[in-house]
């Protein structure tokens, strides 16, 4: 009889054992699904469509998104999106079948930090999706938008974990400095400019 006791002693201890691992199991299973679900949740990229940088804006909770199809290159086509998780506002598209093209460029500011930049133009109206690396960024990113030499709007991404706010090494490999980035994708061309990014990141640039 002590045996038959035994035996289901261990039977329970080995199935609490199994239900609690299942229940772990699930439970990361459930973690993971919500944290896909929190990053499409500011995103602006569709499902066949990998993103390039996404986040939401501060003060106006509009999303800017970059995104590239196919997910992997050579990248067909590279969409600009902004607006609302339920209305988007504005798209720019540029693929190998159009004549559209993306800039990009990175300013050194402050002296420890740099501003990676990805910009388009319709008519005079630029619009300028940024990061920052290094110690002394205010923001981890935003948008700039100017028509001609006046600011319509400058705004940070908010502080959002689930946010992708800065460029993915697959499209474009910014360096410190434009001499050390490369594009991998002929639908954004790196050049050498000055887009006014203080207005956002308000440090002296570094001579």
């Amino acid at each position: 009889m002590a045996s038959v006791v035994t035996t289901s002693t261990k039977q329970l201890q080995f199935f609490s054992k199994f239900r609690a691992g299942l229940s772990m199991f699930f439970g990361v299973l459930l973690l993971s699904a919500w944290a896909s679900a929190q990053t499409a949740e500011v995103s602006g990229c569709l499902a066949d469509e990998a993103v390039f940088f996404s986040c939401r804006l501060e003060g106006n909770h509009r999303i800017v998104s970059l995104c590239t199809a196919p997910k992997a290159a050579p990248f067909q086509s590279i969409t600009y999106r902004y607006g609302r998780k339920t209305k988007n506002e504005l798209t720019y598209v540029a693929s190998v079948g159009n004549h559209n093209r993306f800039l990009g460029t990175v300013s050194p500011v402050g002296p420890n930090a740099s501003v990676r930049q990805i910009w388009f133009q319709i008519k005079d109206v630029k619009y300028i999706a940024t990061a920052c690396v290094g110690g002394d960024c205010a923001h981890r990113g935003g948008l700039i938008v100017f028509r001609g030499s006046k600011l319509l709007m400058s705004r940070a991404c908010e502080n959002d974990s689930s946010s992708h706010a800065w460029f993915s090494n697959e499209v474009v490999k910014f360096g410190s400095d434009l001499h050390s980035s490369h594009s991998n994708s002929e639908l954004i061309q790196l050049q050498d400019f000055d887009n006014g990014v203080e207005v956002l990141y308000p440090w002296q640039r570094v001579n």
